[in-house]
């Protein structure tokens, strides 16, 4: 064979090896905080019937795959993102004048926020506040939903919750064991300390998430459907759950100068195996909603 037929077959070999390296992972988005998912990520769906998929389901236990009998410590630490993104997360009306409450991290260094159900972008949020020492925020708008009473939590041993928002920005719940309160520091952009609530988890449904980033700033519900808490962070290893307490909730309203509402009505009762019922219509009814945090690409 002549020099230049080798020499033919060795550039085209070496053309196909870099054409097939250089589209390797051009479609896998950015790693992100896994509190703070991207919406790129998700395609938009119409949330009653993404709901109606999983309430056929049976909630998922997780008892066998979490393990048990591990102390809490003293601090629990979390690390802040320090980078602006579009990120997607929830919250959940507390009043129909326009009041909602999320996570800190859910809404802070967003250049436009809006509540989102299905494919609406449904309530432009006009102004926020954030708690300065721990992460809650409260959102306003013009309208809301009726909104969820907030009730006073005593901290009892064995005391059942439920969180209902969107985890990876799709409709979902947990059924959650409360384990006691520790100390959580936020380091980074945050970097604060505040006395949280800690849970075990019970069940979830669906059973499809993994991580539940996307979840932070849904609802906390007791049995009898009062909102106990905000979703603020999880230890995915140990099958924990972190919630702001309701003094925590207090004293973001005060601060905002807002209020609960008289018109606050509780979801209802709440159990182990009905809870998806309520969270489909807290969700289908936008008492608890989507939040879609946009960042300017920066030049």
């Amino acid at each position: 064979m002549r020099r230049f037929d080798w020499l033919l077959i060795i550039i085209l070999i070496v053309g196909a090896v870099g054409g097939k390296f250089a589209d390797f992972g051009a479609g896998v988005p950015k790693s992100e905080n896994p509190r703070r998912p991207s919406p790129e990520n998700f395609e938009p769906k119409a949330w009653d019937d993404e709901t109606q998929a999983w309430m056929s389901q049976t909630p998922e236990s997780r008892r066998n795959e979490i393990p048990g009998g591990a102390p809490l410590p003293d601090i629990g630490i979390i690390d802040g993102d320090n980078k602006r993104q579009s990120s997607t997360g929830s919250a959940f009306s507390i009043s129909t004048k326009g009041f909602w409450l999320t996570a800190r991290h859910v809404a802070e260094g967003c250049d436009t926020t809006f509540l989102q159900i299905g494919k609406r972008k449904g309530l432009k949020v006009t102004r926020t506040i954030l708690h300065p020492n721990a992460d809650v925020a409260l959102l306003v708008t013009q309208n809301a939903p009726p909104g969820l009473p907030i009730r006073d939590f005593q901290g009892r041993r064995r005391d059942d919750a439920f969180n209902v928002g969107f985890p990876k920005g799709q409709p979902g719940a947990v059924h959650a064991r409360y384990i006691g309160e520790m100390t959580m520091r936020h380091r980074g952009r945050m970097g604060f300390r505040e006395r949280v609530n800690v849970w075990t988890e019970k069940s979830r449904i669906p059973s499809r998430f993994g991580s539940l980033g996307g979840l932070s700033g849904g609802a906390v519900l007791d049995d009898t459907g009062r909102i106990i808490g905000v979703v603020e962070a999880e230890s995915r290893r140990r099958g924990r759950i972190m919630t702001a307490k309701t003094e925590t909730l207090r004293e973001i309203l005060a601060r905002a100068d807002a209020r609960n509402g008289n018109q606050a009505v509780a979801s209802g009762p709440l159990g182990a195996d009905d809870y998806p019922t309520t969270a489909r219509r807290l969700i289908t009814t936008l008492r608890v909603a989507k939040v879609i945090c946009r960042v300017n690409r920066l030049s």
